[in-house]
């Protein structure tokens, strides 16, 4: 009796030591680079493709008009402003912050390194694990030089001195967040952009078409050998559809078909239809209509080249039902 007595404490203890480790410990983490990025034309010309229409950092980081198909962006770009709430089914309240450079309120006070590391490694200028609503485990593929030209680019924007509100959510998250982030591991080399496929691949993760349409477990893990299979459901209960090249995903679609989807919405945000907000689609159309033909293009290329999925995805889930 008493050793199984001794056993039973010594677990409770290692479980209250783990439970004061993981609460007093920070997420995985390196020092952030002391280096100052260069502004140069080239630069800022990248980083503004970049952030506006690749990573779509505007998609989150401004205010929109949701009554408006696509939700374009109104005003001051990358202000912050959007909340994810419990009544949209997050677990807290989680509102997009100010990155324009502003030092009060945004990213004025942070060193190249920070926000660098905060892009590719999720962890902020304090060293505190970002929610996994910034796809940082996708942007940890960015390029160092592509990274540079997107910190460029924001500290080119006005500073916008708006201040928003601090992220709460419930225990089990504030614990599990800290096992999200992971620190690179060295330098991350610039895509071949010679190779159609391969800088297609580039795209396709660091866009985001790899972290919405592929399909998560309960612990919003991606689910290995579902790549692009679709299914994830998405704010607003709609499900991101199957982007492989199975009849039941892109099947037989062309390249010139899969580049019109995303060039029909390259037109003044005054012609876009009104429609219910919660009719309202969850795919960034606008910003990934800024994308050039010859990159939408890599991308059709390189999901030409994925393992089909037998997977059909019902768009919307259906209502509960009475029981019969």
């Amino acid at each position: 009796m008493k050793v199984l007595v001794s056993v039973l404490l010594a677990i409770v203890l290692a479980l209250i030591g783990a439970l004061v480790f993981v609460l007093v410990s920070g997420p995985s983490q390196r020092p952030a680079s002391t280096e100052r990025v260069e502004i140069t034309p080239a630069r800022l010309q990248r980083g503004k493709y970049l952030a506006e229409a690749v990573l779509g950092c505007f998609d989150c980081h401004s205010d929109h008009d949701y009554e408006k198909y696509g939700a374009p962006a109104i005003g001051p770009a990358g202000a912050g402003g959007i909340c994810m709430t419990e009544a949209q089914g997050f677990p807290g309240d989680i509102c997009m912050p100010n990155i324009t450079p502003d030092t009060q309120t945004g990213l004025g006070g942070w060193t190249d390194g920070e926000i660098m590391r905060a892009i590719r490694e999720g962890v902020d200028r304090n060293g505190k694990a970002l929610f996994p609503l910034m796809p940082y485990r996708q942007y940890a593929a960015i390029s160092d030089e592509d990274t540079r030209a997107v910190v460029a680019y924001l500290r080119s924007l006005p500073p916008v001195n708006k201040a928003t509100a601090e992220r709460r959510v419930d225990l089990h998250w504030r614990l599990g967040i800290k096992l999200v982030p992971r620190a690179l591991e060295g330098p991350v080399p610039e895509p071949n952009r010679q190779d159609r496929v391969a800088y297609g691949q580039y795209l396709a993760k660091v866009s985001g078409c790899l972290f919405c349409h592929t399909p998560v477990n309960r612990t919003h893990e991606p689910i290995s050998g579902m790549e692009f299979a679709g299914g994830q459901e998405l704010p607003g209960g709609v499900r991101s559809p199957n982007l492989t090249p199975h009849p039941t995903g892109m099947g037989d679609r062309t390249e010139a078909q899969f580049v019109a989807m995303f060039k029909a919405f390259e037109i003044p945000a005054g012609d876009l239809p009104a429609v219910p907000v919660k009719d309202n689609t969850q795919m960034p159309w606008l910003s990934r209509a800024k994308l050039t033909e010859a990159d939408l293009g890599a991308i059709y290329a390189y999901l030409r080249t994925v393992r089909p999925v037998d997977r059909v995805v019902q768009k919307r889930p259906l209502p509960k039902l009475p029981a019969r």
